[in-house]
């Protein structure tokens, strides 16, 4: 692990990503300045960035809006979101968001779970998501998701934030 600064590695990746999800899907960016740094294994945290991209990518077969979005968060209490309770700290908020139908609620009960997939055969593991929540857990961090019908997906990850400067 060494300390990472999470706009730098999405900066990084953006053309990469813009290749993946294809012409059809605008990629946008929010990243907030001044972002705090996290401790992380940067290979790791762009595999939890990509395995989230792709299932966005998939989710949007006719285009649409993948956006991912960088800020500081200071909570003074625990927190129950709809998949996890975030303790309270000082995080680093990613988020990562897409303007596809959103998920049936049958799948949100076991979004995480290994082999659930929603995709035709052949075109996913399902390994997918249950992959990018074990990185997050191991990385001392929580994940949560909202997820509207018809109005698109948003998984939210908590990294815990360290006062550090990032590694060269």
């Amino acid at each position: 692990l060494r300390v990472v600064d999470l706009n730098e590695l999405l900066e990084e990746m953006g053309d990469m990503l813009r290749r993946i999800v294809g012409r059809h899907i605008s990629l946008e960016m929010k990243l907030c300045g001044n972002l705090g740094r996290v401790r992380a294994d940067a290979a790791q945290i762009e595999q939890v960035v990509m395995n989230l991209a792709l299932n966005a990518r998939d989710a949007m077969p006719t285009g649409g809006t993948l956006t991912l979005e960088t800020g500081n968060i200071d909570l003074d209490e625990a927190i129950d979101v709809s998949s996890a309770r975030v303790e309270p700290g000082h995080y680093v908020l990613l988020g990562v968001s897409d303007t596809e139908q959103g998920m049936p609620s049958e799948v949100q009960e076991h979004v995480f779970e290994p082999f659930l997939t929603i995709k035709a055969k052949g075109k996913g593991t399902g390994l997918e998501l249950a992959s990018v929540y074990g990185i997050v857990k191991q990385h001392g961090g929580d994940i949560d998701f909202h997820s509207d019908p018809g109005q698109g997906t948003t998984f939210r990850i908590y990294l815990p934030r360290v006062d550090a400067p990032s590694a060269a």
